[in-house]
């Protein structure tokens, strides 16, 4: 398997980054996450304005190179022959010339990692769906910077996992659910669609942009309202999570309250995002 490491392919084993590196030392980096599907990123140039704008807010400049970047994904898919897949771009503040603790100084040359690997979720998760566990965790202030310090979500999936549930979902005081350690989630209730908004810090995902936008040419307004837990009605609140690997997956139940499976929205929604996908990689 070959990666690129700050635009040079090279095996994985002489891909080498010093210890001092600030994505290593202070997991002072950012990424994204996309799919290939028939060799090609998907919608790749969202998942690029998503970085670039998340590397203004770290102060991090933003002159990454689109066609660079886009090239990379496609001589990777290739060469790692990754037809159906993921692939990851991550960018660190790289190693300053005098490693100093955690002032990240002015100096530091950015690192940048491409990757590219098959993979696929099982199908019965989107047949059967999924178990969550909600949690009282979020993701603080910087939400929306998509950074590679992804400890909170690690134990809240590692949570979920003992629990017997394949997500987390982080809910806030008064049983406000908003997303999923690595998903965002839609509640279905009573003829309306709601999502969490951005100003309860959440990752905001480029899936659930799309969704959002989807849903309302199916003639559903999204509401931006965090839906709560005390609103679960058993067998009659449907609920989905959303990712950009992970598409469209139904939730079978959170925490004990067993859910509605929706036939008709969550099966259009999927379908159109296909679509969608399919019209980005032409």
């Amino acid at each position: 398997m070959h990666v690129y490491l700050n635009s040079r392919l090279v095996p994985v084993a002489a891909a080498l980054v010093s210890v001092f590196d600030r994505g290593f030392a202070y997991g002072d980096a950012l990424f994204e996450t996309c799919k290939i599907a028939r060799g090609r990123p998907v919608l790749f140039a969202e998942h690029f304005q998503r970085l670039a704008l998340g590397m203004e807010a770290a102060s991090m400049g933003s002159d990454l190179d689109f066609e660079g970047l886009r090239n990379q994904a496609l001589s990777l898919a290739q060469v790692n022959s990754v037809r159906d897949g993921r692939l990851r771009v991550q960018v660190s503040r790289g190693t300053p010339p005098a490693p100093g603790g955690p002032d990240p100084g002015k100096e530091s040359s950015l690192t940048l990692l491409v990757t590219a690997q098959s993979f696929a979720y099982p199908d019965e998760i989107y047949r059967q769906g999924v178990s969550c566990l909600t949690v009282p965790f979020n993701r603080g202030y910087f939400a929306s910077i998509k950074s590679t310090n992804l400890l909170g979500a690690v134990l809240a999936r590692e949570a979920a996992r003992r629990g017997g549930a394949r997500e987390a979902i982080y809910t806030r005081r008064g049983g406000r659910m908003l997303e999923g350690s690595y998903s965002n989630i839609f509640f279905i209730h009573s003829g309306s669609l709601y999502t969490a908004p951005e100003e309860e810090n959440i990752l905001a995902g480029v899936t659930r942009a799309k969704l959002i936008e989807l849903a309302e040419t199916l003639g559903f307004e999204a509401r931006l309202k965090a839906f709560e837990f005390g609103g679960l009605r058993p067998r009659e609140t449907a609920a989905f999570l959303t990712g950009s690997v992970l598409g469209v997956c139904p939730v079978r139940q959170i925490d004990s309250i067993l859910l509605r499976r929706d036939v008709n929205l969550v099966p259009e929604l999927s379908s159109r995002l296909a679509a969608l996908e399919e019209e980005s990689i032409q």
